[in-house]
């Protein structure tokens, strides 16, 4: 089948780190026997009036991909315009893509503004639609009285919507529950299928852990920037560590990897925990799976996941978690394989002495995850969903 894969995030010639998870996808569909083309419509903030630049290549995983960069000051207008946007794109989809292309699905990614594009073009072309939901921001947007309206119709529309985790479909139908067909509110309502994000099995594998108990070795993970409304909580990890009894404490060594803005400020809590914290700074895959395998023990505090890659990434190397219990970081992690903890500096605290307490199988861990996240799990499941609206 030929998929036209739609995306309003997507990696550029302008920003290349942008959305890569959604790339990643794109991947996983091209182990299949599946042909794709890749449309990204990436609208950016510029001091220019209205500027449009359109790339045609064939990236380096040999998938042929159209980028569409549109730069104006009114990003803002520009980027919830989306009749505007749909005449860019049908026009550029007719003269680039057709007749050698024949579409036989759209695959939309992120339902505002990529999913209601898509939602079009199916339309035009009479073609099925799906959507790959990676967003939890719907709920915003779904005061706003027209982009409500396209939202909603875009997902009911939709022949399957797959969410990355459990998590991001319960929100979805808690926000929008007339979608719901197996509550028997609208038989006619689009299917849900869990599909979630890519985790690199070849980078992140497991490596036998050489336990140390006189020093044992933390990890976390993140873009550390605040925000207005932050996710990420380094000051949960940090306190609870600092609590600990001091001959306790003396032995951990905390790998702290990532940039942000938040980092002076997590230096100088862990100088006032008196913790012995190396700050890596942004690593690249190979590098961060490394120190990984190298670990004891990942740690996450946040309080918001949609899908929790890092979480995952540190399982695939066999190394036990301790997270936040929020969203969808249980779907991750259990018993078996870490703890989960509630945001409380004192839960913190009992959770990473808890962890310390347990013998936890590394080899059972990395190979509960083996076949989950994969590039050819990932690309065959998309086919799957293929195959059975095609059906219908």
């Amino acid at each position: 089948m030929n998929i036209l894969f739609l995306a309003s995030w997507y990696p550029t010639p302008t920003n290349p780190h942008f959305a890569p998870f959604i790339k990643e996808h794109a991947k996983a569909i091209k182990t299949t026997e599946n042909q794709l083309v890749v449309v990204a419509f990436v609208v950016h903030r510029s001091k220019l009036f209205f500027k449009k630049k359109i790339n045609d290549f064939i990236d380096e995983n040999g998938i042929k991909t159209v980028t569409i960069e549109i730069f104006t000051r009114f990003r803002d207008i520009v980027y919830h315009a989306v009749p505007l946007q749909n005449f860019i794109l049908k026009n550029i989809v007719k003269k680039r893509l057709l007749p050698d292309f024949q579409i036989d699905i759209i695959h939309s990614n992120v339902v505002f503004p990529a999913g209601v594009l898509g939602n079009y073009l199916a339309k035009y072309f009479k073609k099925p639609h799906i959507i790959t939901e990676h967003w939890s921001g719907i709920e915003k947007y779904l005061k706003k009285p027209i982009i409500n309206c396209w939202i909603k119709k875009s997902y009911k529309n939709a022949d399957a919507i797959l969410p990355v985790s459990n998590f991001l479909k319960n929100n979805i139908l808690r926000l929008i529950p007339d979608l719901n067909r197996h509550c028997g509110l609208d038989p006619q309502s689009p299917e849900f299928h869990v599909i979630g994000n890519i985790i690199h099995d070849k980078i992140f594998f497991y490596k036998e852990k050489i336990k140390n108990y006189e020093n044992v070795k933390l990890c976390a993970i993140a873009t550390w920037n605040k925000f207005k409304h932050t996710a990420k909580q380094p000051e949960l990890f940090i306190e609870g560590i600092g609590n600990l009894p001091k001959d306790f404490k003396s032995k951990i060594e905390l790998t702290i990897i990532g940039g942000g803005n938040m980092l002076e400020e997590m230096k100088q809590m862990c100088e006032r925990q008196g913790i012995n914290a190396i700050f890596k700074g942004a690593l690249p895959k190979n590098i961060i799976a490394e120190i990984l395998q190298n670990s004891d023990f990942f740690v996450h505090a946040t309080n918001f996941e949609t899908f929790g890659v890092v979480v995952a990434e540190a399982l695939m190397t066999g190394t036990p978690v301790i997270c936040s219990n929020t969203t969808a970081l249980p779907e991750l992690v259990n018993e078996t394989n870490g703890i989960l903890c509630e945001n409380t500096i004192e839960n913190w605290t009992e959770a990473i002495e808890k962890a310390f307490s347990q013998n936890f199988d590394n080899q059972q861990i990395a190979n509960s995850m083996r076949g989950k996240f994969d590039y050819f799990s990932i690309g065959k499941k998309f086919d799957e969903v293929y195959q059975l609206i095609t059906k219908h």
